[in-house]
C-alpha cells in the first residue's frame, strides 16, 4: 500500500535523479566534445605536416580517385607542366588536366592516347613506371601506384638532365663489354659519388657478381668508412677545382682481404655547357712495383 508519505518520497527523489542524470550527461558531452576538438585539432595538425611534406618533396605528386577526379596535386606538378597551382583544383578530371597541358604545350600524347594509356596503367595491363617525352624536349618519367578502392597515386619526376647525362657517358665510354675487357680498374661516378658505370675488374674485387649490383653504390658500401672519406674528399676536390688528378697512388683491400696498390687518375666529365656532372676513374694495380721497391730498399737497408 502506497502512502502519502512514500509518494511524496518518490516525487521529491524523482526529480533529483533526473537532474543528476542531466548533469552527468552535461559532463560527458562535455568531455566527448573535448576530445573530439582534440582529436580535430591533432588531425588539423598531421594535414598540416604532411601538406608540407608534399609541397617539398622535389617530384610532380598527384592523386586521383577511382572517377579519375583530382583529390591534391603539389606545386611541382603544376611547375613540370607549366600550369599555375590554381589551375590544378581538386575536382577537376584527368581528362580536363591533359587537356590544360596540351594548350600549355606540354602534353605527351593526346588526350584520348593519354586517357587510354592512363586506364591500361591502373589495370595493371600497363607498366606502371614509363617515360614521356613532351614537346619541349623534357623526359618525365612517370610511376603510378594503383590503390584497393580504384583511386591512384602519381609521381612525374623531371629526368631529362640524368637522360642526357648518361647519354654523354655512354658516347665518352664505350659499351660496356668493350670496358670489360680493360683489366684495369674503370668507373664513372656522379657529383654525388656513386657509381653510375662500372667495369668487371673492379666489380669483382669489389665482391660483386654483376656491375650492375654496383650501380648507386659509393665507396662507404664497399670500402672501410676511413678509407672511403679519403676517396670521396680526393673526388670532390676534383669535381670542384676542375682539376684532374694524374697517377696517384692509393691502397686497397678488395673483397677477398688482398691489399692492393693503385696509381689512380680521376678525370672531371662536363656535358655540352661545359657543366661538370661527374667524373671518370681508372686505376691500375702497381702493387707488384711497390714491393720491388720496399725489398729493394730493405736490400739497401741491410748493406748499411
Amino acid at each position: 500500500m502506497v502512502t502519502k508519505s512514500s509518494r511524496k518520497s518518490a516525487e521529491t527523489t524523482e526529480p533529483a535523479g533526473l537532474a543528476a542524470l542531466a548533469k552527468l550527461a552535461d559532463v560527458s558531452y562535455g568531455s566527448l566534445e573535448h576530445e573530439l576538438r582534440a582529436t580535430i585539432t591533432a588531425l588539423e595538425g598531421q594535414a598540416l605536416r604532411f601538406e608540407t611534406v608534399i609541397e617539398n618533396v622535389s617530384q610532380g605528386i598527384c592523386f586521383f580517385d577511382r572517377d579519375e577526379r583530382l583529390i591534391l596535386s603539389n606545386r611541382r606538378y603544376a611547375e613540370i607542366y607549366g600550369l599555375a597551382p590554381e589551375q590544378l583544383r581538386p575536382g577537376l578530371t584527368l581528362s580536363e588536366i591533359v587537356e590544360r597541358r596540351a594548350a600549355a604545350g606540354t602534353a605527351a600524347l593526346a588526350t584520348d592516347a593519354y586517357l587510354a594509356m592512363a586506364g591500361s596503367v591502373n589495370s595493371g595491363k600497363g607498366p606502371r613506371t614509363w617515360t614521356a617525352k613532351l614537346p619541349d624536349g623534357r623526359t618525365i618519367q612517370i610511376y603510378t601506384q594503383s590503390m584497393p578502392d580504384g583511386s591512384w597515386l602519381a609521381t612525374h619526376e623531371d629526368v631529362t638532365d640524368l637522360t642526357a647525362n648518361r647519354q654523354i657517358v655512354d658516347e665518352r665510354i664505350s659499351l660496356q663489354a668493350l670496358i670489360d675487357w680493360v683489366p684495369n680498374y674503370l668507373w664513372v661516378k656522379d657529383t654525388q659519388s656513386r657509381f653510375i658505370v662500372v667495369n668487371s675488374a673492379l666489380a669483382t674485387d669489389s665482391g660483386r657478381d654483376n656491375t650492375a649490383d654496383m650501380i648507386g653504390l659509393t665507396d662507404f658500401d664497399i670500402h672501410p668508412p676511413e678509407v672511403a672519406r679519403k676517396f670521396r674528399q680526393v673526388e670532390q676536390s676534383v669535381l670542384e677545382s676542375g682539376q684532374p688528378l694524374i697517377d696517384a697512388e692509393e691502397f686497397v683491400v678488395n673483397a677477398s682481404g688482398t691489399v692492393k696498390w693503385l696509381s689512380s687518375t680521376k678525370v672531371p666529365l662536363r656535358n655540352a655547357q661545359n657543366e661538370i656532372f661527374g667524373l671518370v676513374g681508372i686505376a691500375r694495380d702497381i702493387t707488384a712495383r711497390k714491393q720491388a721497391m720496399s725489398c729493394a730498399a730493405d736490400r739497401q737497408t741491410s748493406w748499411r
